[in-house]
């Protein structure tokens, strides 16, 4: 018990305000401690707690805990809101230092609740931010014939609620030429990366298949590069690729 509360990680007593809710957002590199976003008229802040910062945001506590945010869960229209906040609050924030994204609607009734769990798994942030701090996400999709690009819900709905964690890529029957093309992109994207994981999204109109990669920052340019001139190729068989990124490791967390 004393070790634990040696390795506890040495906390400023802080003001928080009453009667609401923490939304955490990621765990960032300390020197984002004090920076502050609003994104549609959240307010988030970074907060230093011992070795990393906190991002986080005060929500109303009677529309973001218990049974009200079980409800609220099965909210498509609230649900999309959510992600798309979550998303665009990690990547500002990762415009000024390393982050690692918490996932989706990860909610603390009340404050004392985050700092218990922060003091609790402190070295483990510490070894999340280590880890994946200095990855860039991207997402793949390759398509055959007439389709609509990749868009519209937020990339955590639409890709990151589909990633697996199986990194078997199962190519399409049927056309020779194109199961090799598509063989040979994703072993070379795949090269590239530290990790990859398939996505596993309801098939749309000539989807051939989708992988999340996650890349060291400095393949970044490689890996677009990679993908660019195998567009030249694989379009003499009527194949498009897209590709999604930069953006925090959402699907690796």
């Amino acid at each position: 018990m004393a070790s634990r509360l040696q390795a506890a990680p040495r906390v400023e007593p802080r003001v928080y305000p009453a009667g609401r809710a923490v939304v955490l957002h990621g765990v960032a590199a300390p020197g984002l401690a004090g920076r502050r976003l609003v994104v549609e008229g959240r307010r988030v802040q970074a907060v230093r707690f011992g070795r990393v910062s906190l991002l986080i945001a005060f929500v109303a506590q009677d529309e973001y805990a218990g049974d009200e945010l079980e409800r609220r869960r099965c909210d498509a229209v609230w649900l999309r809101s959510e992600a798309r906040i979550h998303e665009r609050a990690v990547e500002r924030a990762a415009a000024h230092g390393a982050i690692v994204p918490a996932r989706l609607l990860t909610v603390f009734a009340h404050p004392a609740s985050l700092e218990e769990m922060a003091t609790e798994f402190s070295a483990r942030m510490c070894r999340s931010l280590t880890r994946l701090g200095g990855k860039k996400e991207f997402a793949l999709h390759a398509y055959a014939g007439p389709h609509a690009a990749p868009g519209g819900d937020a990339y955590l709905l639409r890709v990151t609620a589909h990633a697996a964690r199986a990194t078997r890529l199962v190519l399409p029957k049927g056309h020779d030429a194109i199961r090799h093309e598509l063989q040979e992109i994703w072993r070379t994207c795949g090269g590239l990366a530290t990790a990859v994981r398939r996505i596993e999204g309801a098939p749309a109109r000539g989807l051939l298949g989708s992988i999340a990669l996650m890349v060291p920052e400095s393949e970044s340019a490689t890996l677009k590069l990679h993908v660019s001139n195998a567009s030249i190729g694989a379009a003499a068989f009527g194949m498009t690729y897209y590709l999604e990124g930069p953006r925090a490791p959402f699907s690796f967390v």
